[in-house]
C-alpha cells in the first residue's frame, strides 16, 4: 500500500508540478470548449488520455517501442497547438462521446507519456515491471487532471456568465493564447 501512496503522489505531482505546462497547456486546450453540462465528454477524453500515457510508459517498459527523445519533444507542443486549433473549429454537439475524439486523445496520451517514460522506469523499485507503480501513477495522473479539469470548469462558467454571447470568440482567443506560449515555451 506504500508503494501505491507513493506513486499516486508522484502521479499527482507528475500533472501539478509547476514545470509541467505541457500538460496543464494541453489540459486548457482541450477543456476550453466544455462547461460543466459537457463534463461526461471531457471526463472519457481526459480517460482516454490518461490510459495513452499509461500505454507508452508500457511500450517503453517492456522495450517493445522507444521513440527518439527529440521527435517527443517536437510531437509534444504539436499535440498542444492541433488541439486549441481544433477548437476554433468545433462545431459538433459538446455531450456526445466521439470514439475518434477518444481515440485521438489516447494517441495524445501516448506521445505525452513517453516524454515521461524514461524517467518512470528509473524510478522503478526493482528491474521487473512495477504494475503497482503503473497503477498508482496512473490514478495519481488522473486525479491531478481532473482537478485541473474541474478549476478550469469553474473559471469558464464564471467567465460565460460574462460573454454568453460571445463564446465563440473567448474560445478562438483562448486557443490562440494557448497557441502563444506553448509556442513560447518550446521555441
Amino acid at each position: 500500500m506504500e508503494q501505491l501512496i507513493f506513486y499516486l503522489k508522484l502521479g499527482f505531482m507528475h500533472i501539478l508540478d509547476i514545470n509541467a505546462y505541457d500538460h496543464f497547456l494541453f489540459i486548457v486546450s482541450i477543456t476550453t470548449p466544455f462547461s460543466f453540462r459537457n463534463f461526461k465528454r471531457l471526463f472519457w477524453i481526459i480517460t482516454f488520455f490518461t490510459i495513452g500515457h499509461s500505454t507508452s510508459i508500457i511500450l517503453s517498459t517492456f522495450k517493445i517501442f522507444n521513440p527518439d527523445m527529440t521527435v517527443i519533444e517536437i510531437l509534444i507542443p504539436i499535440t498542444i497547438i492541433a488541439s486549441a486549433i481544433s477548437n476554433i473549429f468545433i462545431t459538433k454537439n459538446l455531450d456526445k462521446v466521439d470514439f475518434s475524439i477518444l481515440f485521438i486523445s489516447t494517441f495524445f496520451g501516448i506521445i505525452h507519456g513517453f516524454g515521461f517514460a524514461n524517467y518512470f522506469n528509473q524510478i522503478t523499485f526493482n528491474d521487473s515491471f512495477d504494475y503497482v507503480g503503473l497503477v498508482g501513477f496512473s490514478i495519481g495522473v488522473e486525479l491531478a487532471q481532473l482537478i485541473t479539469v474541474l478549476i478550469l470548469l469553474m473559471l469558464i462558467s464564471f467567465f460565460n456568465s460574462f460573454i454568453k454571447r460571445n463564446y465563440r470568440i473567448y474560445i478562438t482567443l483562448s486557443s490562440f493564447i494557448v497557441c502563444i506560449l506553448t509556442a513560447i515555451l518550446y521555441i
